[in-house]
């Protein structure tokens, strides 16, 4: 017998008529940037410390995609109410904003990086035009904080519109930049606009990556982990009420 659920997710499960299906699988929550810029996929520093507190109350720990695959193919266990953070794109904030307030409360995530656009140092730091972006020592300043990185291909380009040599290159020269930066594997991917069909996942698979990301129509399939996307405007109680409609259905490690 595991543990009990504390009194919020019990709460939260018995107003849904959930409580047979919660802890049963893994919710993989898709963010983006967290700044006040006002971009379609951006939270506010503020708010998304009310979504890190609610988690933290609902007794809900976040976990790696590493232990979720692992506890898939046997080799680990989950705690009883396993949920994991993700971050695309690699944006300065990552570092400047989020991981503060993920230490905050002793809580992690994964930060998928792309890595053409991660720059050697401060004075070759990538800007899109809205949006500063990482480098290389805050990767690892990511990493040595105990926080999971992967990749999101070298140019962030739509897979599904790329010749099977250009896909090549995004999956293995990301990979292999990033572990150079990182001394250490980088197992896990993130589809890029989560734009992916099954030869990519193939590829993905081909290029050595344990598992990958996607959007809110993958499944429980290690190279087409479903997410569910954060927004702008998102509150913490709209955060509650996804989770607790996803809870039961798509967001298992072992849906099909």
């Amino acid at each position: 017998m595991g543990p009990r659920p504390s009194p919020p997710v019990l709460a939260l499960c018995a107003a849904l008529s959930l409580l047979a299906a919660c802890g049963g699988g893994v919710p993989v929550l898709m963010y983006h940037s967290i700044s006040e810029d006002g971009g379609a996929l951006t939270i506010a520093p503020a708010v998304f410390d009310q979504h890190l507190a609610y988690l933290a109350k609902a007794g809900f720990t976040t976990v790696s995609l590493a232990q979720v695959v692992d506890e898939q193919e046997g080799r680990g266990s989950l705690p009883a109410y396993p949920i994991v953070l993700t971050f695309d794109d690699g944006y300065l904030d990552a570092v400047k904003t989020v991981l503060p307030l993920l230490q905050k409360r002793g809580q992690t995530g994964t930060f998928f990086v792309v890595s053409g656009f991660t720059g050697a140092d401060a004075s070759h730091r990538y800007s899109d035009g809205k949006q500063e972006h990482v480098v290389e020592s805050e990767v690892r300043q990511l990493a040595a904080a105990g926080m999971e990185i992967g990749s999101h291909t070298v140019k962030h380009l739509r897979l599904t519109g790329l010749k099977p040599a250009e896909l090549r290159v995004e999956l293995d020269q990301s990979k292999s930049d990033l572990e150079k930066v990182l001394g250490s594997r980088v197992d896990f991917f993130s589809y890029p606009f989560t734009a992916q069909r099954s030869d990519i996942r193939a590829a993905v698979q081909r290029a050595g990556y344990r598992g990958a990301v996607a959007g809110p129509h993958g499944n429980g399939d290690p190279y087409d982990l479903q997410r569910i996307t954060i927004h702008r405007g998102m509150t913490a109680q709209d955060l509650r009420g996804l989770l607790a409609e996803s809870w039961a259905t798509g967001y298992s490690t072992g849906s099909n």
